[in-house]
């Protein structure tokens, strides 16, 4: 893998209580499929010392920056990569080798960072004993480079996606996404970041560089040998008892007195997170799922669900050498409380930019031209839509090409459904249980969190691209256990 060098080198009761009561129970604890299973971790001497020392206290190491990948080869117009899926060796817990599957075998994967209007590339060989894929979530792509479900790449092959970047700067990600076995792949590490920019961003002056910092966050547990422990819930999804950042667990970071963009991905399977920053001061949002905000929104709260996306603007000026300000879970008990901890250093930093009190202008959309409810339930033994699974022979829904359909999604159950729609955006309408939040008044979004029985409407667009998509609940054993439909634009 040829990357570039990081800029800076150096289940709660609370959970089970948020997302409702009384639905079937559906845990069943298994062993992955021997194709699924990890090689046993390597552990050393310095990780059994490490344990008397508690390897999953918050807040012992630094943040972890993720690598960014290099072009193999570049034109003018189109920048080619390449990159290998296969297993791999992390140090999440000191001391500690955690096998992974990985992008390069690195966990979290390396970040692309693409130009709007210029085409990446990107080779992916499968060197896993079982067949993978590849999704960029919330790209505009092409339906044959979407990474369906049932759009395979064999043990052993290889496929080049093409990716246009037609369309504003926004925090994407790519994930593995064959179907039936995604709760397990993404868990054991094939995540990562696609950070497409453009000129408005550039123009705008927002913080690059080491100040332009990518956060995965995901939840996790542990066997005795540091290896990841799973345990497959369908009913409320995985949830573990540790949160890592860019791999580790609740990390620590060196920040400057000065403002740092923060791109937060919750890569979780099923956790929902609500995100608030130490001492009562607000995030300043700037942008969502699908790109920048009209304008900056404070927020003294900020629910991240799966698959969500949330970039803030913090300006660490307003505080003294020394002092330490803690970004914490308000929904998580034990160790899933603390996420990661600002360690401010030097003197206050003179620089000239402040956040734009308009970030751009809201594109204007065709009046809707249909309407469709979406049941979400759970059926006999698997989770549905409108009382259906997934079948790949079947078209759900056909969209025309470039319009609009308003999209309300009916939770039938005391579970929380991100639900994704593959290759589109849409806008928030309206929530039962309360007003929209502003923030996601004014962006796009490819994820909403639809809450125990709550309705979410929507505005989708169907554009740019014609074809087959899916869209699906993003809490993966959802997913796995047949909640995802398939629409096909045409």
């Amino acid at each position: 893998m040829s990357v570039r060098p990081p800029a800076d080198a150096g289940s709660s009761r609370r959970d089970f209580m948020r997302n409702g009561f009384g639905s079937i129970a559906l845990l069943c604890t298994v062993a992955a499929p021997d194709a699924l299973r990890p090689r046993k971790a390597t552990v050393t001497s310095a990780a059994i010392r490490s344990q008397a020392k508690s390897p999953f206290a918050p807040f012992q190491r630094d943040l972890p920056r993720i690598p960014e990948l290099v072009p193999v080869s570049s034109t003018r117009t189109r920048d080619t990569y390449a990159l290998t899926v296969r297993e791999g060796l992390a140090e999440v817990l000191p001391g500690f080798q955690t096998p992974i599957y990985g992008y390069d075998g690195v966990y979290p994967g390396p970040i692309i960072r693409a130009r709007k209007g210029r085409e990446v590339v990107v080779r992916q060989t499968n060197a896993l004993p079982f067949e993978t894929n590849v999704h960029l979530h919330g790209g505009y792509v092409p339906a044959e480079h979407d990474g369906h479900p049932m759009d395979i790449i064999p043990a052993g092959g290889s496929f080049d996606y093409h990716y246009p970047n037609d369309q504003d700067a926004a925090t994407l990600w790519y994930h593995d996404h064959a179907h039936g076995r995604t709760s397990k792949t993404l868990y054991y590490g094939l995540v990562s970041m696609y950070l497409l920019e453009d000129e408005l961003e550039a123009e705008l002056g927002l913080p690059q560089g080491e100040f332009d910092v990518p956060i995965v966050i995901a939840d996790h547990a542990f066997n005795k040998d540091g290896s990841f422990r799973y345990a497959e819930n369908v009913d409320i999804g995985f949830r573990g008892d540790t949160i890592l950042v860019n791999g580790a667990v609740s990390p620590r970071m060196a920040v400057q007195r000065r403002r740092y963009r923060l791109r937060f991905l919750n890569a979780s399977n099923a956790r929902s997170y609500a995100l608030r920053l130490g001492k009562g001061r607000p995030l300043l949002q700037i942008a969502g799922d699908g790109g920048l905000l009209t304008r900056p929104v404070p927020r003294a709260r900020v629910p991240l669900h799966p698959a969500e996306r949330t970039d803030f603007v913090i300006d660490f000026s307003q505080y003294g050498p020394g002092e330490e300000i803690t970004l914490y879970n308000e929904d998580g008990e034990g160790g899933t409380v603390p996420i990661m901890r600002f360690d401010i250093t030097g003197g206050r930093v003179s620089e000239e930019f402040r956040v734009p009190t308009r970030l751009r202008d809201a594109e204007p959309l065709p009046a809707p031209n249909a309407r469709r409810t979406w049941n979400l339930a759970l059926g006999t033994a698997a989770w549905q839509i409108n009382g259906l699974s997934f079948d790949p022979n079947r078209i759900d829904v056909r969209p025309r090409r470039g319009s609009t359909e308003v999209w309300t999604f009916v939770n039938n159950s005391n579970r929380v459904h991100p639900m994704h729609l593959h290759g589109f955006l849409f806008r928030m309408m309206d929530r039962s249980s309360g007003p929209v939040e502003l923030a996601d008044k004014l962006g796009w979004k490819d994820t909403v969190g639809v809450l125990p029985n709550e309705t979410v409407t929507v505005l989708a667009w169907f554009a740019p691209y014609a074809g087959k998509y899916v869209f699906h609940c993003h809490a993966l054993e959802h997913a796995d256990k047949a909640m995802m439909l398939q629409m096909e634009i045409v």
